[in-house]
């Protein structure tokens, strides 16, 4: 499904884990140049993306955002 949203509209996915779950959200940059991910968007809950090795990125290369 992330593929087929990311072809239609440009939008790129990261797979996130941590020791309680995993998923794949979408990427989105704040005008201040903070790259996060909503871990659970129903609750709100925001993860920033700091490394590039703290997610894997599924439809871009990591320095598109990041640039360490």
């Amino acid at each position: 499904m992330y593929k087929l949203l990311h072809k239609l509209f440009g939008w790129d996915y990261v797979y996130w884990k941590n020791s309680a779950d995993n998923g794949i959200a979408r990427v989105h940059k704040a005008q201040e140049g903070v790259v996060y991910y909503y871990r659970y968007k129903s609750t709100q809950l925001i993860d920033k993306v700091l490394k590039k090795e703290q997610v894997v990125w599924l439809t871009c290369p990591a320095s598109k955002y990041l640039e360490n």
